[in-house]
């Protein structure tokens, strides 16, 4: 079995959250929308590791474009007496394919 996935988007924004450093990335969809004709995007989380938060941090800005190698996780959570599972995406490695760091 392997748990494995590749995502290339642009960076959204980066966040902390408890410690946890957040990569949101901007995805396009592959196809149009077929009532807009339109292409749509998908705005997913992905959780650094201390490591690569750090390089993430000195590296990357808002608009560049990055390639994550990734795991998923779930977690099985009770919510008002039902169970639900929830998903998340934990980047193993990270391509940086076009920085958009300024220079200060």
């Amino acid at each position: 079995m392997l748990n494995q996935c590749i995502l290339v988007g642009r960076v959204v924004q980066i966040k902390e959250e408890n410690k946890t450093t957040i990569l949101t990335l901007r995805i396009a969809r592959n196809y149009k929308d077929p009532d807009t004709e339109e292409y749509e995007v998908d705005n997913l989380d992905v959780q650094l590791s201390e490591h690569l938060s750090a390089t993430a941090k000195e590296y990357l800005s808002e608009e560049s474009t990055v390639g994550v190698k990734a795991r998923i996780a779930s977690e099985k959570r009770i919510v008002a007496n039902d169970e639900i599972t929830l998903h998340t995406i934990i980047a193993e490695k990270l391509t940086f394919i076009n920085t958009k760091k300024s220079e200060n």
